[in-house]
């Protein structure tokens, strides 16, 4: 059997792993390394509304490698030789693999001032377990009308959920959201009519959109944009452009900030062998494709069969689909090009989408007695 290694437990590798006994009959023996559980985020906005609670989000991935025949070894990847099929664990084990693919997310972070411990608190808007914190934090810190000043950090699909998120809080009353955008626009890529239309729903439940200023450091009490102005917070959640997690330079494949260089195979063009797929993937001519995680899923578990079988392989799509965002209210809009749709049904459609994530990691929560 031939070593298979899954390097993260991404959305990606999760749908991937519903093809685990596809691979097995090709001839791999799989291995899944994580340090933790897998978190769905696909639901920010309902995530800081209060609508899920962690049990609703958490797969804990022993039992379900368990049931698909597949290794888990809860520990992190920090080294990796292509050359002689090594990878190199935080314990100090040592795995060969004869192929590998990584599903590792993003990271984003802003800078700190020496000795800043003061507010305002950091929270990642692509890590699903501070979301949850940080939903529970609000809940906690505004009982009695306490005012939080709140400032999202960046823009675009997932900034906007954010504040959509915040904005159905169970407190959203005793917020004073501030939504900081680099340029002028929110939604970059967006119809300018769509965005239009959006800034006016902000700006009417009273969310203050800050354009053409970039957030670069956090001080005590404040943060701080590249021109020197000092806005006073209590929370800021980074939401913008995320790099994605640092394990993909490992190796020293061709790589860029977004992460690790593939092809429409979603393979290394330096190592077919390797592959990326996810929010780490920056897939050559297809930007986008990493919201897509089923989609991933299906090219990366053919092409890796069909690497074992000498099978033809297949391509993730060039264009990027639509984007569609839960606007927080029972309604959501999405865009393609310059076409666009805003309303309830759009909503419930995202909802399904959830669901059938939910539905699995639900056949995993505890059992309560």
């Amino acid at each position: 059997m031939k070593p298979l290694v899954l390097v993260g437990a991404g959305h990606s590798h999760i749908a991937l792993l519903g093809r685990a006994e596809r691979l097995r009959a090709a001839g791999f023996d799989i291995t899944l390394v994580d340090p933790g559980s897998f978190w769905y985020g696909g639901a920010a906005a309902g995530v800081l509304a209060g609508q899920f609670s962690q049990v609703a989000l958490k797969l804990p991935l022993r039992r379900f490698c368990a049931d698909r025949g597949v290794h888990y070894r809860a520990d992190r990847a920090i080294g990796m030789d292509t050359r002689h099929r090594r990878l190199w664990l935080a314990s100090g084990d040592m795995l060969n693999f004869d192929t590998l693919s990584m599903d590792v997310g993003l990271e984003n972070s802003l800078s700190v001032a020496t000795g800043s411990h003061e507010p305002p608190q950091l929270w990642s808007a692509v890590d699903v377990s501070a979301l949850l914190q940080f939903a529970d934090t609000l809940m906690s810190e505004s009982r009695g009308g306490a005012l939080r000043r709140i400032a999202v950090v960046g823009a675009g699909a997932r900034a906007l959920e954010v504040v959509a998120g915040l904005g159905a809080h169970p407190q959203a009353r005793a917020f004073q959201i501030a939504w900081f955008v680099p340029h002028a626009r929110i939604l970059p890529g967006a119809p300018v009519a769509l965005e239009r239309r959006i800034r006016r729903r902000l700006t009417a439940r009273g969310v203050e959109i800050i354009a053409h200023t970039a957030i670069i450091q956090k001080v005590d009490g404040a943060i701080v944009s590249d021109d020197g102005r000092r806005f006073a917070m209590d929370h800021a959640v980074l939401a913008g452009d995320a790099s994605a997690a640092r394990f993909v330079h490992a190796a020293r494949l061709p790589a860029q900030q977004a992460g690790l260089y593939v092809t429409r195979r979603l393979q290394s063009p330096s190592d077919a062998r390797v592959y990326a797929a996810g929010a780490c993937a920056s897939v050559l001519g297809a930007q986008g494709e990493h919201r897509y995680s089923e989609r991933h899923a299906r090219v990366l578990a053919h092409n890796i069969e069909a690497g074992a079988r000498q099978r033809p392989f297949q391509s993730v799509r060039a264009n990027a689909g639509a984007t569609v965002v839960d606007l927080g209210d029972g309604q959501a809009a999405g865009w393609r090009g310059r076409l666009w749709w805003q309303g309830r049904a759009l909503a419930r459609r995202k909802a399904r989408s959830h669901a059938k994530w939910l539905a699995l990691i639900a056949q995993y929560a505890p059992v309560s007695r």
